[in-house]
């Protein structure tokens, strides 16, 4: 599958956040999603919202330091390279043991939408204070990544992600683990 590369000159990860999935979770003033609204008119009003679910419970998981809910944003056919749903819960674990304070930010473009498998391009980045520490750092940054979703028994999991690998601030090999 032949995926379109863009240049970005200029992102702006401000906030357009619409909705909940999670309406008990206060999320961070850290935390934003920005989204192409064209992306509700392509899938329709009730597939976006669950996609806009999926990324904000992840987003609680993460903010929560809920492992087992974050993983459960992952297939079980989850691969990124040399990476399993194993490994990517292995990195989890090891940011939420040295961090505190996460939130991510988003702004993301729908590339692809067919047979219940969406291409989504997304930059942002993970923040978080160290253990130890008072300040927030980026934990982690991605530039034009190229999530991909798939429906699996009803509800979207990540099952990889598309582009170039290159090395990643916290991790032993060229991975990003975030949507």
């Amino acid at each position: 599958m032949m995926i379109r590369r863009g240049a970005l000159t200029c992102i702006s990860l401000f906030v357009l956040f619409t909705g909940t999935a999670a309406a008990d979770h206060k999320y961070s003033d850290v935390f934003s999603m920005k989204i192409d609204p064209a992306a509700e008119k392509t899938l329709g009003e009730k597939e976006f919202k669950s996609v806009m679910d999926f990324y904000h419970d992840a987003e609680k998981a993460i903010e929560t330091k809920d492992l087992d809910a974050l993983m459960a944003r992952y297939s079980d056919h989850y691969q990124n390279g040399e990476h399993d749903k194993a490994a990517a819960r292995e990195i989890w674990s090891r940011i939420f043991d040295t961090f505190s304070n996460l939130a991510s930010r988003h702004n993301m473009e729908l590339i692809s939408s067919k047979d219940g498998v969406l291409i989504i391009r997304c930059s942002g980045l993970l923040v978080g204070i160290p253990k130890g520490e008072t300040y927030s750092i980026t934990v982690d940054n991605w530039i034009l990544e190229e999530h991909i979703l798939k429906k699996e028994d009803g509800k979207w999991k990540l099952v990889g992600n598309a582009g170039k690998d290159r090395k990643r601030l916290w991790f032993d090999k060229p991975m990003h683990p975030l949507f």
